[in-house]
């Protein structure tokens, strides 16, 4: 047992570059481990809805809303400025309806997966608050979710 205790002395003098290396390597392989763990995790089922929910509400505002409000940039910005402070509510009913054939596989996700209950299509919704100088892509956006999640 000496001998080999010896042995493996010798082989940490002889060989320190081959020791740093195997140290920075376990390191590396820890840290890759750690972040993988973490962006595999993902999103909860809140956020992922949240995201949907944000996804289709811009595209109906940017692809269909916006094009209707007016002829002219000037018409849509005297139209848009009305709703800067109180905004264009989407509800999930009416995005439900909008570019169905996109839309269907995401539509269908929008349950709390605890209880297996549909979110409310009335309450859940995307607000857009059009802002200056009030392009198709000048907007804040805000999301309602009423799913059922416990409030953080």
């Amino acid at each position: 047992m000496k001998a080999k205790i010896h042995k493996m002395s010798d082989y940490m003098k002889n060989n320190p570059k081959k020791i740093l290396f195997v140290g920075i390597t376990g390191v590396v392989v820890i840290v890759a481990v750690v972040l993988a763990f973490f962006l595999l995790k993902g999103k909860n089922q809140e956020e992922v809805l949240k995201d949907y929910l944000h996804d289709m509400g811009i595209e109906f505002y940017e692809n269909l809303y916006y094009k209707q409000v007016g002829k002219t940039d000037e018409d849509r910005k005297e139209f848009l400025t009305k709703f800067t402070d109180i905004g264009i509510k989407i509800n999930l009913d009416s995005l439900s309806r909008y570019n169905i054939e996109s839309n269907q596989e995401k539509i269908s996700a929008f349950k709390n997966p605890k209880t297996n209950e549909a979110c409310n299509k009335d309450n859940s919704k995307v607000i857009i608050y059009p802002k200056e100088p009030y392009g198709q892509k000048d907007y804040r956006v805000e999301i309602q979710l009423d799913c059922g999640f416990e409030s953080k």
